[in-house]
């Protein structure tokens, strides 16, 4: 099978921009994850918009062929946003909460 080696770059860009859409989905419903009961179910619930994001992405770049780099790309860029965005969401959180529960 010949590969056209020009359309990496396009694949390449459309798996990056499906893995941030996934990584800020993900830390945006981290944000609503409630207490100790039911954090089983919202982890499953927040898995179904990175496993759309990762389908949606491949069938788009590549035309259903699956290829690693495309992947790895995908969770390459949701890595970057966990990386670069956590500490604004965390540090978001941390203000709510002093909010809700002031220090006397």
């Amino acid at each position: 099978m010949i590969y056209d080696v020009f359309r990496q770059p396009h694949q390449a860009a459309v798996m990056v921009f499906f893995g941030l859409c996934a990584g800020l989905s993900y830390e945006l419903l981290r944000l609503f994850r409630p207490g100790s009961g039911g954090g089983a179910l919202w982890d499953l619930l927040a898995l179904m918009p990175i496993q759309v994001c990762l389908i949606a992405g491949l069938l788009s770049a590549g035309h259903g062929e699956m290829r690693l780099y495309a992947v790895l790309l995908f969770f390459g860029a949701m890595g970057l946003v966990r990386w670069a965005f956590r500490p604004l969401f965390t540090e978001i959180l941390q203000k709510i909460r002093k909010k809700q529960f002031p220090s006397r």
